[in-house]
């Protein structure tokens, strides 16, 4: 029996989701919680808006291969100060 996903799990297994990178069980229970959870779609469309947001706002072109967590990284990593 699969246990209700929390919206604080499902928070913290998001960008996993996004990326595809979950077992399948637990994508399910993600993707359960979803269906009846709109704060939580509302969290996981500004997920899925980010890389769109970060290459407006850096000129960063993710390739298809990049993760969500590896497009932050390079676009972080542009943006920090120089010393």
């Amino acid at each position: 029996m699969i246990r209700t996903l929390t919206c604080r799990v499902v928070v913290a297994v998001l960008m996993d989701y996004v990326d595809g990178t979950l077992a399948a069980s637990t994508r399910r229970g993600v993707e359960d919680h979803l269906k009846t959870c709109a704060p939580c779609r509302d969290f996981e469309r500004a997920y899925r808006a980010t890389p769109g947001v970060v290459r407006r706002a850096t000129g960063v072109r993710p390739s298809k291969e990049s993760s969500l967590r590896q497009l932050w990284a390079r676009a972080l990593k542009r943006q920090a100060p120089r010393s």
